[in-house]
């Protein structure tokens, strides 16, 4: 009579097959059952390593040949804390099964997609990604620079003319060009008279950075200028004119220091002629120029 109540025992348990040292097969079963009770004979419960630490996959199929696998990530030190938490997992999924709903993740586990659709069609692979749009290049800052310094020019009627420059400028077209604002006040004396002069005005260069890092850079340069001019000996007199500076630059471009240095013929227009007591000055055309600017680079 036992004997045949062990047999009937025996073909009644559920079909659990434990092909891992990580839980205890009995142990598992027995926690099975009293989670869920008989239904738990209504399905098939394979449990096999990963091989990878603590980790195994559970495969669950229905008596109609549906099943569905997960990969649970064990947390327990001991087998029978493996065990009891394999169990609870198992059961979670056995239960949210009838709902068609991905299983929740429970505590230390990893969820894998279903080995087979619930229709039994092979499920759709997902579509492929759209390529990453290249972002498009930020736009460079603008770079200029903003400087102080002599300026000298040397003729044959006003032998010196001598005074300070403000000007400030930017690299533009890949640094080919230069737009430059100036604001300059000089002054000079002869035979007793003594000629003083504003200018303010704008121009351009042109020409190419070079040296290492290209901190140098060489070009050419036209400003324009509107001058005026004051003189004064017993009696005073201004008047307004041109001046055209023309000639060439060159400029050293550090992180922030800026220096440049600059040379060529002042065409001032149209020539004056200054009367005093002593004599006549006369400010000719053309006149040689030349400048020096420290200042900041910025951008």
């Amino acid at each position: 009579m036992l004997l045949a109540l062990a047999i009937l025992a025996v073909l009644a348990a559920a079909p659990i097959e434990v092909g891992t040292d990580l839980v205890d097969a009995g142990k598992l079963e027995t926690g099975l059952r009293a989670r869920i009770g008989a239904e738990l004979d209504d399905w098939q419960v394979r449990v096999t390593p990963t091989g990878l630490a603590g980790q195994v996959q559970v495969s669950i199929a229905r008596r109609d040949g549906q099943s569905f696998g997960q990969t649970v990530q064990l947390a327990g030190k001991t087998v029978e804390d493996r065990t009891r938490e394999l169990a609870a997992g198992i059961a979670l999924l056995i239960e949210v099964y009838p709902q068609q709903q991905p299983p929740p993740a429970a505590a230390g586990t990893t969820t894998a997609p279903p080995t087979d659709s619930p229709d039994g069609q092979e499920p759709r692979p997902p579509p492929p990604a759209s390529p990453e749009q290249p972002a498009p290049p930020p736009r460079p800052a603008l770079r200029g620079w903003l400087g102080l310094g002599p300026r000298i020019e040397l003729g044959s009627g006003l032998p010196y003319d001598a005074g300070v420059d403000l000007m400030g400028g930017l690299w533009l077209v890949r640094e080919h060009v230069q737009p430059i604002l100036s604001l300059g006040f000089s002054g000079g004396a002869h035979r007793g008279i003594s000629v003083l002069h504003g200018r303010f005005g704008a121009g351009a260069a042109f020409g190419a950075p070079l040296g290492p890092r290209d901190r140098l850079w060489l070009g050419a340069h036209v400003l324009g200028h509107a001058m005026y001019i004051h003189a004064a000996e017993k009696a005073t007199d201004a008047t307004w004119l041109s001046s055209t500076e023309i000639g060439g630059l060159l400029q050293y471009r550090g992180r922030r220091l800026f220096l440049g240095l600059r040379t060529g013929v002042d065409l001032t227009l149209p020539t004056v002629s200054i009367r005093g007591t002593r004599g006549v000055v006369r400010r000719e055309v053309p006149r040689w120029c030349f400048g020096l600017m420290v200042g900041v680079v910025f951008g």
